[in-house]
This record gives C-alpha cells, sequence and structure tokens, in this order.
C-alpha cells in the first residue's frame, strides 16, 4: 500500500502491541512525558517490561535536568534493544518528549503528581 501523505492521508488504526512495531526500517515507539520525573503509570509500564533503557534515560535525564535540556518541548530518543530489534540498520527508538508541565496541569485543573519511587 502507497503512502498517503497531504490532503489525501488518513489515519490507519492497527490493534496490536504497540511495543512491537510492525514494518521495515526504523522505528519510534514515541510517548509523551511530564516535567516531573514521574514514571509509573499508563503506557511507559509497557515501555519498561520490554526494554529497562528508556525509563533509565528518562530518570537520569531528569535527575540531571540542570545540566542539560530537559523541559517542555524537549525529546529525547533512546535506542533500544532485544525481542523487537530490527534487522540490521533499523534499529527501534523510543522518543521521549517533555510535553506536560506544572503550568499544563494547573490550566487542566488538576494537579498530577509523579509516581512513588520517581526520582
Amino acid at each position: 500500500m502507497a503512502e498517503k501523505t497531504g490532503i489525501d492521508a488518513a489515519i490507519v488504526y492497527v490493534k496490536g502491541d504497540a511495543t512491537a512495531p510492525q514494518g521495515k526500517g526504523v522505528k519510534m515507539i514515541v510517548h509523551v512525558c511530564n516535567d516531573l520525573g514521574g514514571w509509573g503509570r499508563g503506557f511507559v509500564l509497557a515501555l519498561s517490561r520490554r526494554w529497562p533503557e528508556p525509563e533509565r534515560a528518562y530518570r537520569r535525564w531528569h535527575r540531571e535536568r540542570a545540566r542539560n535540556d530537559f523541559g517542555l518541548g524537549a525529546v529525547q530518543f533512546v535506542p533500544v534493544a532485544g525481542p523487537v530489534r530490527a534487522p540490521a540498520g533499523h534499529p527501534v527508538h523510543a522518543g521521549q518528549p517533555i510535553a506536560l508541565t506544572e503550568a499544563g496541569r494547573a490550566a487542566l485543573g488538576r494537579r498530577i503528581r509523579p509516581t512513588a519511587g520517581a526520582s
């Protein structure tokens, strides 16, 4: 099936395991992160069960935030290995953009707290 772009593009829904991307080429598993260093609810649990690298990288990125670009709009790409590793030259990456801040939570009218064990 040819890829459609622009006005003819459509969303294609595929059911399955989001931590097991299909198809050829480099794979990106992108999920939204907060700016509190919290990790432990939702999709990240499945990600952590499959690969330890994204959680370790995110927690280190947050812990060292005074010396790096951690913050709203920043994105971290973490190469992962293991059972879903694609053929040579086509790795899998976890994309971890920071997209939820304290101001954003306030605007939503509720406070989201980091999970236990957040560093």
